[in-house]
């Protein structure tokens, strides 16, 4: 936002936001401290404190977790390498594992193939790092904060993400009068990424929302 308002060619009084997945929970997240973004959209947002959370499945897996990386992070600081994980399951592991929940499925067809692979995006993250994603809430305070206009866009599948869950969560939070969902029928969340049909209709959508806001 500080370089947009440098930009002769950028109104400051006319810049919107937009958000996809996890980066619809971070733009949520920065319209609420950031006025001079004037209208905001979300497409299939998911809160990604809540996806790592939840990411175990089950109960005290983010405990659990958040002890093994403050074991990790003494061994650090003590000189041991640091510990590298992927982000993302491979599609072998997921087919030995019988999982079937369309996010995940899409997301291992979506990022470990030229649909959407690039070499700045090689599934290794630092499992230290984790703490601080474990205890991020990107609608905290949008009951208060978040008062912009607001397009929430989301699929009518749901799966492991959640971003189906957090549009609705999102829609009643938010403090904007003025706020709408739109569903996609038959939409998952990777569609809303990159298939014409589902996302024809996004960018429709979000075209009319910015034009009569912005």
């Amino acid at each position: 936002m500080d370089h947009l308002v440098t930009l002769d060619y950028v109104d400051e009084d006319r810049i919107g936001t937009v958000g996809v997945c996890g980066g619809g929970g971070y733009a949520v997240n920065a319209a609420m401290t950031d006025r001079r973004i004037k209208a905001l959209g979300t497409v299939v947002a998911a809160d990604y404190g809540r996806v790592i959370r939840e990411g175990g499945l089950t109960p005290g897996a983010a405990i659990e977790t958040l002890e093994a990386i403050g074991r990790q992070r003494t061994a650090e600081a003590r000189g041991a390498e640091p510990l590298i994980t992927t982000y993302a399951p491979t599609a072998e592991q997921v087919k030995q594992a019988g999982i079937t929940d369309p996010d995940i499925v899409d997301a291992v067809d979506y990022y470990q193939t030229p649909r959407g692979q690039h070499p700045g995006s090689p599934n290794r993250l630092l499992f230290s790092g984790l703490s601080a994603a474990l205890g991020f809430d990107a609608f905290h305070l949008a009951e208060e904060l978040l008062t912009q206009p607001l397009q929430i866009i989301i699929g009518d599948v749901p799966g492991a993400f959640g971003s189906y869950r957090d549009g609705f969560e999102l829609f009643n939070r938010a403090r904007s009068a003025k706020k709408d969902l739109f569903v996609v029928e038959g939409a998952g969340h990777y569609d809303l990424y990159d298939q014409p049909e589902a996302t024809g209709k996004a960018l429709r959508k979000l075209g009319e929302f910015f034009k009569e806001n912005l």
